[in-house]
């Protein structure tokens, strides 16, 4: 437990070098300035390819941070957008969930999602591979594993960010724990209010 705990930022040594949690307390309270973009990160997806995630395409973009295959929350979550997939599609909206994990545990992720369907698909897309220094930089929450059976990596903790088609943030969505995510029903209805009513960046009082 102790060389766990050493080795991903845990206990009480009394050492001057900077670790992941020092780096991150560092980081504390620089979340992403709404109406601004998403610092361009660079992923392999399950399904094949690469994907500047961050890039504007001329379409609203949802993407999903989760926290990883150790996550039976995650699953149940994604399992739910993907209920609500064909609405999205309707609004113009490209989906893609990503997360820590290496390419080995994406894809079975992707398989358990699978199985929890009516029609045993995913249709939006997984990357996989984010990396620590890029979490920070997207000013998200980090966890390190409890022990080895939950993973063997840092991992974010729940983000949701709405990408306008200007390649702005529009909405940024922050959670420390698997158990507050956003309604993806209120999402989908906030995304047809504002295409339809041009409603502006909201937040951005204070930058």
């Amino acid at each position: 437990m102790q060389a766990f705990q050493k080795k991903f930022g845990g206990g009480s040594g009394g050492g001057q070098q900077q670790g992941p949690e020092q780096a991150a307390a560092a980081l504390a309270g620089k979340r992403l300035i709404p109406g601004q973009g998403l610092p361009h990160v660079t992923l392999h997806t399950v399904q094949g390819g690469v994907i500047e995630v961050g890039a504007p395409t001329g379409k609203w973009q949802l993407i999903v941070v989760y926290r990883g295959k150790h996550c039976p929350v995650s699953r149940n979550y994604l399992a739910s957008l993907q209920q609500i997939i064909y609405e999205l599609d309707d609004l113009g909206v490209e989906v893609l969930a990503l997360t820590a994990d290496g390419r080995e545990k994406a894809e079975a992720f992707l398989d358990s999602l699978r199985a929890t369907t009516e029609t045993k698909e995913i249709t939006y897309r997984i990357a996989y591979g984010l990396k620590l220094t890029d979490m920070h930089k997207w000013g998200l929450y980090v966890s390190h594993p409890r022990n080895i059976r939950e993973t063997e990596h840092p991992f974010p903790e729940p983000a949701m960010f709405l990408i306008n088609p200007e390649g702005q943030v529009q909405i940024a969505e922050y959670s420390n724990s698997p158990f507050c995510r956003p309604d993806l029903r209120i999402m989908i209805e906030g995304i047809r209010y504002i295409e339809e009513n041009d409603y502006p960046v909201r937040g951005t009082y204070g930058f």
